[in-house]
């Protein structure tokens, strides 16, 4: 794994494009690494896909334009919780309090059912970047891991628990994920979260609905991530036609999970209320070839510059949300993804 990190190095210090990534419970690091500058725009070619939350960025690392390695990752030990995250902010925790109370309301108008609401939490720290995606790696097994970089977009590193789509050949998976609790033994769902995880659910089987044929749908279960639990449903199918899987991706992205229902409403909430733009946080990622199309939502993600890090967390809202319990949601989801920082 030696060999893709030193590659790493040296492509980000000649302010070359590259993105290393590891499935999740797979042991092998893959990575590609573009041989020029360029910002190529996806339009379906194989490669790494990288789309912003309002799909109005959408890039491709072309594998045709790119060096591809494959090393396996080497087993470590789990580290212990070092980084200290900063105290905790009234002001943000009012700020986001309001917003919360806020998309209650609408709810309550019958502006929509559900919204996901996010925050922005940034720190003045220089990370060691290769150091911490290495702890990444180690501590979020069962996630999508990946560590982007592009001269004109940025670094990004994260570890998603959500599948947007798997496809290979004519089969299709998904999932709907919801509902967000620390991690016990005898988790408790309340019907907030239950009904969150349904609209999901919902949203995605009619969506692909049009595209598909022997759909399949699991019951809903608890899943772990990392110190997390979300409730969770499987979704597979057969597409009817080969060439329909940029149709169904434009369809579902974004879904409730990270929007709310019905889309458009809620959308329009989220940038009118939330006063800072998400960019990548809560778009998708992954591979895309002829053969397999492997995305995840950038969730449990962070942002990183030379002299600052930006970290992304949101929670879903429904009519018998309370702000309060919201914000410690985001407060668990941000110790979640401090957790691998190395400074």
């Amino acid at each position: 794994m030696q060999k893709v990190i030193e590659k790493a190095r040296i492509h980000y210090s000649k302010e070359l494009p590259f993105v290393l990534f590891a499935n999740p419970n797979e042991d092998k690091l893959q990575a590609y690494f573009q041989r020029n500058n360029s910002l190529i725009s996806f339009k379906g070619q194989d490669g790494f896909v990288f789309t912003s939350f309002n799909k109005e960025q959408s890039y491709s690392i072309e594998s045709s334009n790119s060096d591809f390695f494959v090393e396996n990752i080497p087993h470590c030990i789990e580290e212990p919780f070092l980084f200290e995250k900063p105290e905790l902010s009234l002001e943000q925790k009012n700020s986001f309090e309001i917003l919360v109370k806020n998309a209650v309301e609408a709810i309550e108008n019958n502006q929509f059912q559900k919204v996901v609401v996010s925050r922005k939490v940034s720190m003045p720290i220089s990370i060691d970047f290769e150091a911490s995606f290495l702890k990444l790696l180690s501590n979020y097994k069962k996630a999508f891991r990946y560590l982007f970089y592009h001269p004109k977009i940025g670094m990004w590193m994260g570890a998603s628990p959500e599948q947007l789509l798997y496809i290979e050949n004519n089969d299709i998976n998904t999932v709907a994920l919801a509902g967000t609790q620390l991690y016990s033994e005898n988790i408790i769902w309340e019907t907030k979260e239950k009904e969150e995880q349904q609209f999901v659910t919902d949203f995605i089987i009619n969506q692909i609905t049009p595209f598909v044929e022997e759909m399949e749908i699991s019951i809903p279960y608890t899943e772990k991530a990392g110190n997390l639990a979300h409730i969770k449903t499987n979704i597979s199918a057969k597409l009817i036609a080969s060439n329909s899987a940029l149709e169904i991706v434009n369809v579902l992205h974004p879904t409730p999970a990270i929007c709310g229902l019905p889309k458009e409403p809620a959308l329009d909430f989220i940038l009118a209320n939330e006063k800072y733009n998400r960019k990548f946080y809560s778009g998708y990622l992954g591979e895309w070839n002829v053969v397999k199309k492997n995305l995840f939502v950038n969730l449990r993600c962070m942002e990183v510059e030379k002299e600052n890090i930006h970290l992304y967390v949101g929670c879903g809202i429904t009519k018998d949300s309370n702000s309060e319990k919201e914000f410690f949601e985001t407060e668990n989801k941000l110790a979640t993804i401090a957790k691998i920082i190395k400074i």
